[in-house]
């Protein structure tokens, strides 16, 4: 895993490549397959990316930045998925917002200061952390989600090859 702030940017750097390669060719059937009744399809996941992207990951950093050991709010995944927008929800068009966020994000975390890497926040699910650990957060975050896009995938394929 990437250690330093430089190899953490390189990853976020890479999610969109990577998604797109996973991504590349799938049917519609392939995008909305759930693996289990409480588990998100590839098209869901892809679309929690975009707005974990605009809403949360992206809008915490700025508050460590601007703001004076800001509390943040933990982020309620059920009660996004029950209300997301779904007006924009075709392959193309996930890939295509999540790249423009993910792009407005790099901007932002290239732009910082080495003091403002520093700068504390603290969010009840996390507890303390700086803008730098915030940064491993966000890495994390895209990992679950590549492996579990894979995992999906992998299962996809095997349930749709025995059929």
């Amino acid at each position: 895993m990437a250690t330093t702030r430089a190899e953490l940017i390189t990853t976020l750097e890479q999610t969109v490549p990577h998604l797109t390669r996973l991504t590349a060719g799938l049917a519609d059937e392939a995008l909305d397959f759930h693996v289990g009744p409480a588990e998100w399809s590839i098209r869901e996941i892809l679309a929690h990316l975009v707005d974990d992207e605009m809403y949360v990951m992206r809008l915490r950093m700025e508050r460590i930045i601007k703001e004076d050991n800001p509390h943040l709010t933990p982020h309620d995944e059920q009660a996004w998925y029950t209300n997301r927008n779904t007006t924009r929800d075709q392959l193309d068009e996930l890939l295509a917002d999540f790249g423009l966020q993910r792009a407005a994000s790099l901007g932002i975390l290239k732009m910082l200061r080495e003091s403002d890497w520093a700068r504390p926040g603290y969010q009840s699910e996390y507890g303390a952390f700086t803008a730098e650990g915030w940064l491993s957060n966000w890495v994390e975050h895209d990992t679950v989600h590549l492996r579990q896009i894979e995992s999906t995938l992998q299962t996809y394929k095997a349930q749709t090859s025995t059929s």
